[in-house]
């Protein structure tokens, strides 16, 4: 067994799921007209789900093969239900037209790319072709916003929060400030940004850190001004809309990052061992997140490797990029190995000899020259 057979056999969920959606599809139409309103009571027994179950199966099914760029893609193995599912939402409020162009440019991305590039990709593909369409799926989004408890095994629930980008950030940013000045005790870190949180919601009293709770939004100054309506790259999260985005550097700190005019690229600052607060910041802007394949480790949660060894001179963009703790450790005491390349991409080998790579994310549209 290799790679090769993990990947056949991982394709193959998704071709299943696909001749499963075509089969429910034909299905469907060999019903009685009168009988479709129903459809979701004619399967549920049979496959022994509930109706809310087969309902949904029947709307996931119908709107697959409707969009066959991404069902052939699906049904060939070439993109997974979670990607084929994730392309279908971003379309849903694109006119026809539109729709069927990013259809057929998400498709080949998604193939290459994880699911989340693939995602930030497509939100930002889409704001070009259409600014509008982010802020009405936001608006539809948050009017959506609500608190729902999952009951779990052994006496345990989750509480789950949906709220707008920006407010789940500062609050994550908050109980994990607090989660961390807590004193050394027996509890993981984990353990006590939980128990913050339950103290924070019963109202009890929390010794808060000193210092402003934050979030990272980046965004070219023509957006900020209100000239175009390209999104904002919020930290740790993805693009958002442009008005959402001005909204919040409206009451933020402004700092200004150059960019190479050609490529969209954060421009490089210099030269000492321990990185500066500016070299950092400019990485993070360049490379928001942990830069091993598919990791999505918010860069100011993580540590900045030099990825050629340290040699006296070369603390330099160039040379350094956010690896989170577990990945640092996988290419400093493991058989994989990383290099930084000349275009800002950066490569992982691993032990067998295959190699992949990530690129740099651009925070500006590239100059139309």
């Amino acid at each position: 067994m290799d790679e090769a057979d993990v990947k056949a056999a991982y394709a193959g969920i998704a071709q299943a799921i696909a001749t499963f959606s075509g089969v429910l599809v034909d299905y469907l139409a060999g019903l009685d007209s009168r009988d479709r309103e129903f459809a979701e009571n004619f399967i549920a027994p049979v496959l022994k789900v509930s109706p809310v179950k087969g309902a949904r199966l029947i709307d996931r099914a119908t709107e697959l093969v409707e969009h066959r760029v991404v069902f052939k893609a699906m049904a060939e193995g070439r993109i997974d239900e979670g990607k084929s599912l994730m392309i279908l939402d971003l379309l849903r409020t694109l006119p026809i037209a539109q729709a069927l162009v990013v259809e057929k440019v998400l498709v080949p991305h998604a193939e290459t790319n994880t699911y989340s590039a693939t995602r930030q990709y497509g939100v930002r593909y889409i704001h070009r072709i259409d600014p509008e369409a982010a802020e009405r799926r936001h608006k539809a989004k948050h009017k959506a916003r609500l608190v729902e408890k999952f009951n779990l095994e052994d006496g345990m629930s989750s509480l789950r929060l949906t709220m707008t980008a920006h407010d789940a950030a500062l609050s994550y940013d908050r109980i994990d400030r607090i989660a961390k000045a807590l004193p050394k005790d027996r509890r993981t870190l984990d353990q006590k940004r939980s128990d913050v949180a339950k103290d924070l919601l019963h109202g009890k009293e929390t010794a808060a850190p000193q210092g402003q709770t934050m979030v990272y939004l980046t965004m070219p100054v023509t957006s900020a001004l209100g000239l175009t309506d390209e999104p904002g790259m919020l930290n740790g999260y993805g693009p958002l809309p442009a008005p959402l985005a001005r909204d919040i550097a409206a009451g933020g700190i402004w700092k200004r990052i150059l960019t190479d005019p050609k490529t969209g690229m954060a421009e490089e600052i210099s030269n000492i061992y321990r990185p500066t607060d500016k070299q950092r910041e400019l990485i993070a802007a360049r490379y928001p997140t942990c830069t091993a394949i598919g990791c999505r480790q918010p860069a100011h949660r993580c540590d900045l490797d030099h990825c050629c060894p340290y040699n006296g001179t070369n603390t330099t963009i160039k040379n350094l990029r956010p690896k989170c703790r577990r990945h640092h450790r996988m290419k400093t005491h493991t058989n994989w190995s990383c290099e930084n390349r000349d275009d800002g991409s950066h490569a992982w080998t691993t032990p067998r000899g295959h190699t992949y790579e990530t690129a740099p994310e651009p925070i500006a549209e590239p100059a139309p020259f």
